[in-house]
């Protein structure tokens, strides 16, 4: 199917078959969430597949939240829409959590999650070209303490959203505002008097690093890194070479003479 078709033809489903849903469909998704676009190649993305028991335990931790978000858990209401709730993730073929790395820094830790959500569309589209239903989801328990033990995870990552994964029972219509009442085109507008920027503020650019002993190039994503500070390194035929992120040394490290070939 055309990729735009499949854009738009692609819909979060809230029923889904018993039908399982086969292993190499999910390696697929997977996989493809791995090659969303990423800044600095942090790869801030973990996936963790629940089966079996552990489906069992993940419907219990929904069940119980599910339960807070009323006056009074007791309540039939309350009740009956947490036992739905369980049955409905018992009865769900495939659960994925997609989780992200969370920076001390605010604009890495930021990037990183938009990256991280590109890859959970890469995974949508995947499966929705495969004919497989998806139905990612956010909300509070994202955030629910027993979801974060229950998965392990350190302080530094938090959970993105959860996917949930088969094969369509049900396929809701939507709508979409057309593109032209969100969109401005903008054509003529006043250009910006130049920035005057102090010896310090100074821009710094690939060819100026060689002028400076306090910097390098990064021979992957050719940003300029401090010396003094870079925390990823590599050795390379006696010479050593400085990142700017562990993306960036883990793909010189794989195969360092494609990174240098240009410069031999």
């Amino acid at each position: 199917m055309d990729i735009f078709q499949l854009i738009k033809e692609r819909r979060s489903i809230p029923r889904f078959t018993a039908d399982p849903v086969p292993r190499e469909v999910v390696e697929r998704m997977l996989e493809a969430a791995t090659w969303a676009p990423n800044h600095h190649l942090t790869e801030p993305w973990e996936f963790v597949v629940l089966e079996g028991n552990a489906k069992e335990h993940f419907a219990e931790i929904r069940h119980r939240f599910r339960l807070t978000l009323f006056p009074d858990p007791a309540a039939p209401e309350a009740q009956k829409a947490a036992q739905k709730v369980y049955q409905d993730t018992l009865g769900t073929p495939v659960i994925i959590v997609v989780t992200t790395a969370v920076s001390p820094e605010p604009t890495v830790a930021e990037e990183d999650y938009a990256a991280t959500f590109i890859g959970i569309q890469n995974m949508l589209l995947v499966a929705a070209a495969a004919g497989v239903g998806t139905y990612p989801r956010t909300g509070g328990l994202v955030h629910d303490p027993a979801l974060r033990a229950f998965l392990e995870l350190p302080a530094d990552r938090r959970i993105a959203a959860v996917v949930y994964v088969g094969y369509p029972a049900l396929v809701p219509e939507r709508r979409r505002t057309p593109y032209g009442q969100k969109t401005r085109w903008l054509t003529d507008a006043p250009l910006p008097a130049p920035a005057r920027l102090g010896p310090s503020e100074k821009m710094r650019t690939e060819a100026e690093a060689p002028k400076r002993s306090d910097v390098a190039i990064d021979p992957v994503c050719k940003m300029v890194v401090d010396i003094p500070t870079a925390h990823y390194t590599s050795q390379y035929e006696g010479t050593t070479y400085y990142f700017c992120a562990p993306g960036c040394k883990a793909e010189f490290d794989a195969d360092p003479a494609a990174y240098l070939a240009t410069d031999r």
